[in-house]
């Protein structure tokens, strides 16, 4: 079975971060209220691993289900 989550042939949503640093800002004040320090060397990286997820997060936010959709039965792996 296809789907844009598993599709060989779909390329993941790609990375935004705003010039200037804008993007940084948010990282740093999340990293520093889950008790984290990211060392500069690290920023750029975190960053666009940051806006990559927040791709992926706005993807699956834009999946609309119908309200007639049945909830998922137990998930056994």
């Amino acid at each position: 079975m296809s789907s844009p989550l598993h599709d060989e042939a779909a390329p993941p949503p790609s990375p935004v971060v705003t010039p200037g640093g804008d993007g940084v800002f948010p990282v740093v004040q999340v990293a520093r209220c889950i008790g984290l320090t990211v060392p500069p060397a690290c920023m750029n990286d975190v960053t666009a691993n940051a806006a990559l997820l927040q791709g992926y997060a706005d993807l699956l936010n834009g999946f609309a289900l119908p309200d007639t959709c049945e909830p998922a039965g137990e998930y056994v792996p």
